[in-house]
């Protein structure tokens, strides 16, 4: 008697894993980039209170955005200790609410403390702006200037 030897293949077992990693990351992706755009609409709405309360010179408003943004800070930091990534928005977060809360603090100083406090108000401005256009690129949406809390810094 003679057996018949077929050799099968073996490529099949390796599918399965590698699609179930596909389906894990692609759905991960998925939620990254929809987790990307709720925080960009967060952080593009809060720019134009923060630019709004600079002009208005209301430390009391900028305070409160700054804490409302910490939100965002936290999650980051959250993400980052787990071992995932943080996003240019998460960034471009920070860097606003530094900017809210600096110059919230300038407001309320005078003198050189005042000065110092602007300083690092703008920087922090300039920063935001470089982080909330990678933000956009991040986003999929079309790159602004976002330059309207460095202008109301400046026309302090």
């Amino acid at each position: 008697m003679q057996g018949r030897f077929e050799r099968r293949s073996t490529c099949w077992l390796a599918f399965g894993p590698a699609a179930i990693f596909l389906m894990l990351t692609t759905g991960a992706m998925a939620q990254d980039k929809g987790q990307v755009s709720a925080v960009h609409r967060q952080v593009g709405a809060a720019e134009v209170k923060v630019a709004k309360a600079i002009s208005a010179k209301d430390s009391n408003s900028l305070s409160r955005l700054g804490n409302q943004l910490g939100s965002i800070i936290e999650a980051a930091l959250q993400r980052r200790e787990s071992g995932g990534e943080v996003s240019s928005c998460d960034m471009a977060a920070h860097s606003l609410a530094f900017a809210a809360v600096t110059s919230a603090d300038a407001l309320i100083s005078k003198g050189d403390a005042r000065k110092l406090l602007m300083q690092d108000a703008v920087s922090a401005a300039s920063d935001f702006q470089k982080d909330m256009q990678a933000c956009d690129k991040q986003a999929g949406k079309a790159t602004g200037s976002h330059t309207s809390v460095g202008k109301a810094l400046r026309a302090l």
